[in-house]
């Protein structure tokens, strides 16, 4: 039987894995199963993307999410930190002092998206849905309203002028607003830690976990995570001032790769969300030429041309159509 997978290059610096290539090696448990009635080339493009959002949310905020037929609860950052072997040294602070249990993402709570239309960031917000989160959406409403719309955001807000979109999250979200993901960059991400600085109004604490600690990390079994209560994730690009009661985080993107409990988790999650229909793809774009065409593609990209889309290059052309496929 022909099984299609994902493979998502988290691993830049392994070229067996690299991208732009026309063959290429993927650990176990990090090949996607693609369902059979779910285009491929559709889901070509959200890989990276999907692992991005999966730990800003899942690692970095940490929130808990449900995944199998019996809906079983798995928390990403717990599973990170019950195998410290598998946290490299350069994320560890991510992973193990960032984010204290008291002050974890819960369901209810707010959730400020800034960039949602661009490609993680619309999957950030189905995921944060599926959290139990609710969100809200800011971009360029003008021409990504509708799409952030459907994807189910609470509320909208136009990121055109941003004195006027802080006012406007202050009035459609009412209670305490300390949780941010930012997609756009440094600018963006300073402004998302204003809206929270002036945001928090409450503390929030999950049961049993009343008091955070803040612990020198001395080893591993020792590291216990920050106490702040407000927390940011910064995609492309942190602040450029410091506050002091904003936790800005940046995802340990090669946890993937390294942990196999963390990867192995979220590769059979997509699986499940794609085959239940649980997460819409990004809009993709074809541009055939094989390997050739990548450098004009990547033009395209950085003379922005494909807001809230992906290009999908097809480096060989399948010798059996995708619909005239069956089992062996």
């Amino acid at each position: 039987m022909l099984v299609k997978v994902l493979a998502v290059s988290t691993d830049h610096r392994d070229l067996r894995k690299a991208a732009f290539q026309e063959y290429a090696i993927v650990s176990c448990y990090n090949a996607i199963r693609i369902p059979k009635h779910v285009e491929p080339f559709q889901v070509a493009s959200m890989g990276v993307a999907y692992v991005t959002a999966g730990l800003a949310l899942g690692v970095c905020l940490g929130l808990t999410f449900n995944k199998g037929p019996k809906q079983k609860e798995f928390n990403l950052l717990e599973n990170a930190r019950m195998y410290p072997e598998n946290v490299p040294d350069d994320i560890a602070d991510e992973v193990f002092d960032a984010m204290a249990p008291c002050y974890q993402a819960q369901p209810g709570e707010w959730l400020l998206v800034s960039g949602a239309s661009t490609i993680t960031g619309q999957i950030v917000i189905q995921l944060a849905k599926l959290g139990g989160l609710k969100v809200v959406g800011a971009a360029d409403l003008s021409s990504h309203g509708k799409l952030s719309q459907s994807l189910g955001t609470d509320v909208l807000i136009d990121l055109n002028n941003l004195d006027q979109a802080k006012r406007d999250i202050k009035r459609l979200t009412p209670g305490s607003l300390r949780l941010a993901i930012d997609a756009v960059g440094p600018e963006s991400a300073e402004w998302c830690q204003q809206v929270l600085a002036e945001r928090t109004s409450s503390r929030y604490c999950r049961p049993g976990h009343e008091t955070p600690t803040n612990p020198l990390p001395v080893d591993a079994a020792a590291r216990g995570g920050g106490s702040k209560l407000s927390h940011l994730v910064a995609l492309s690009g942190k602040p450029g001032t410091y506050n002091p009661n904003i936790q800005v985080h940046t995802v340990p993107i090669k946890l993937f790769h390294t942990s196999p409990y963390v990867g192995g988790h979220l590769s059979k999650w997509l699986y499940e969300l794609l085959d239940t229909n649980k997460i819409q793809p990004p809009e993709v774009e074809f541009v055939p030429g094989g390997l050739a065409a990548i450098n004009g593609a990547l033009e395209t990209l950085r003379q922005g041309k494909m807001s809230g889309k992906r290009l999908v290059i097809r480096v060989k052309e399948p010798d059996v159509k995708i619909g005239s496929l069956s089992p062996t």
